[in-house]
């Protein structure tokens, strides 16, 4: 069954560290492998990454991280979508890492008031991220097309407390 559209925000409270695997498994897959402190950084980063996408979330979606999509990817209206800038620029540089460890725990409808031209489906993934001492959750979503490959579209560092 699809969850509307505009649910998303409420959702992202139920979710729990163990829907990554045990302690151990979360212990390295919250831990960053790149730095990046502020968008020169991430963009260098990103376009290098670009070329080993596409990536495979935990949950088994494939999405491709266009050359053309890195510059939105760390503008400024993104960066300002995240809680924290460095925490945005940090997700980004490790886009690759948190996407594979990124779920889709629901499935939503489309919103009727975006362009959904061609669109089959846009995914919302959620993966847990070390930052400064606790554990921040990064919002993928990726568009999944009818006639083109799956776009890795957008990326959020969410301030959302995680339960145990």
């Amino acid at each position: 069954m699809l969850e509307p559209w505009d649910s998303v925000q409420e959702k992202i409270n139920d979710l729990r560290l163990d829907l990554w695997g045990t302690p151990e498994d979360l212990s390295i897959a919250v831990t960053p492998v790149r730095k990046a402190r502020d968008r020169r950084q991430a963009t260098d980063i990103l376009k290098k990454i670009a070329e080993n996408s596409p990536f495979i979330s935990k949950s088994g979606l494939t999405a491709r991280l266009r050359r053309r999509t890195v510059g939105k990817l760390v503008s400024s209206v993104a960066v300002h979508s995240s809680f924290n800038p460095e925490a945005h620029y940090l997700a980004a540089a490790n886009i690759d890492k948190y996407f594979s460890n990124a779920i889709e725990p629901w499935l939503f409808e489309l919103n009727p008031n975006k362009n959904n031209e061609g669109l089959k489906s846009r995914h919302y993934l959620f993966s847990p991220m070390e930052y400064k001492g606790r554990i921040a959750l990064i919002k993928f979503t990726v568009k999944e097309y009818y006639k083109a490959e799956n776009n890795l579209y957008s990326i959020e560092a969410l301030d959302i407390v995680i339960k145990k």
